[in-house]
């Protein structure tokens, strides 16, 4: 039995969790039945939300989701960041293993194989970590400021987001979200074509094996599309709903669509990428096969040009050929199905439908 947890990254919000003594807390409530993050962003949110927001409707009058629900999309971002975080490493570590990379008949240099062992690493993601970090402190800094920040939502929820919901929660969630997901759509297809690996002809979805790493490309994009569409309803919903709701800050203008067109873009691009090239992989191997039954089929008849039943040599090896060559050719090149390419159709069109129909001021 192979061993998941070797194909799994560590994740830095798992990290933090146990820092922070959330593992230990699972152990004690749960018998570490419930994951350490989901304990973390549970606590860090309602903290936020379910304290120091509520203190704001109450007793000092400042910002809250009461009067804001669109700001609610922020924590809605995280929670599915947590869960899509979580699925997208576990749901790479159970596809390699299901491609049979650690099976003895896979033919893989050892040091190609090192190369799956985690989708993305710590170096990588702790460095875009500490990038966010410092836009995020800049953002607030220079283009919010945080004055302004604390006289609408006042300096208890302000120094709370600043030093432990964003820092700690938010930002190493989403952050790490969106180097996985490029990960798995520029990375993965690259490494399964360098490691060559074959299809599997008896797959009885007729998809060589691969729909795992379809599975895995489908849902991750679903995921990246999620976000955004709760990223659009946080800065879209006060200009939807302007008669009903009114926002400390200024809406956005035209160039914030061009930013979410362009977050779109990327997604479009990346989930056609990884695609193409997955699609190019089992071609080349589904091509290659039939040719190498063709060639066994020639060897079979004494005239490969004489098609009848008399001219058939050795006709084990031509039913044997056969039988092989229906089960090549009712295998797909593409590691999705009808239904899921209809799906994946629905979520790129969605978010730049939503950004165009909804006009910004400016």
């Amino acid at each position: 039995m192979a061993d998941v947890q070797r194909y799994r990254d560590r994740l830095l919000i798992e990290i933090i969790a146990e820092k922070l003594g959330f593992g230990r807390l699972s152990d004690a409530l749960t018998g570490g039945d419930v994951y350490p993050p989901y304990l973390l962003v549970a606590v860090g949110l309602f903290v936020e939300y379910g304290l120091f927001d509520v203190y704001n409707f109450l007793v000092s009058g400042k910002s809250s989701f009461f009067v804001q629900p669109n700001s609610l999309a922020i924590p809605a971002m995280t929670v599915l960041g947590v869960f899509g975080l979580r699925y997208i490493h576990e749901s790479y570590a159970d596809a390699m293993i299901a491609l049979g990379i650690d099976d003895e008949h896979v033919d893989i240099d050892a040091s190609m194989r090192r190369q799956f062992e985690g989708l993305v690493s710590l170096r990588t993601r702790t460095a875009a970590y500490v990038v966010a970090l410092v836009a995020f402190y800049a953002f607030g800094a220079f283009v919010l400021g945080f004055p302004r920040l604390i006289e609408t939502d006042g300096i208890g929820l302000v120094l709370y987001a600043q030093a432990v919901s964003f820092p700690l929660i938010t930002i190493p969630i989403l952050v790490e979200l969106g180097v996985s997901y490029v990960a798995v759509h520029l990375a993965v297809p690259r490494r399964l074509a360098k490691a060559d690996f074959g299809l599997f002809y008896y797959d009885p979805r007729n998809l060589g094996g691969f729909e795992p790493v379809g599975e895995l490309l489908k849902r991750s994009y679903y995921i990246y599309t999620g976000v955004l569409l709760l990223w659009f309803l946080q800065t879209h919903i006060p200009v939807i709903l302007s008669q009903y709701l009114s926002s400390p800050y200024p809406a956005p203008g035209p160039g914030f669509q061009a930013v979410l067109s362009a977050v779109w873009f990327v997604g479009v691009l990346t989930i056609g990428y990884s695609m193409y090239r997955v699609h190019a992989i089992m071609k080349s191997k589904k091509r290659a096969k039939i040719r190498s039954l063709e060639r066994e089929l020639k060897r079979s008849v004494s005239d490969p040009f004489d098609a009848t039943l008399t001219d058939i040599e050795n006709r084990e090896q031509y039913e044997n050929a056969q039988e092989t060559l229906a089960h090549v050719e009712s295998t797909g090149t593409y590691p999705t199905t009808f239904a899921m390419w209809s799906q994946i159709f629905v979520s790129v069109l969605l978010p730049q439908a939503l950004n165009l129909v909804v006009q910004l001021p400016g």
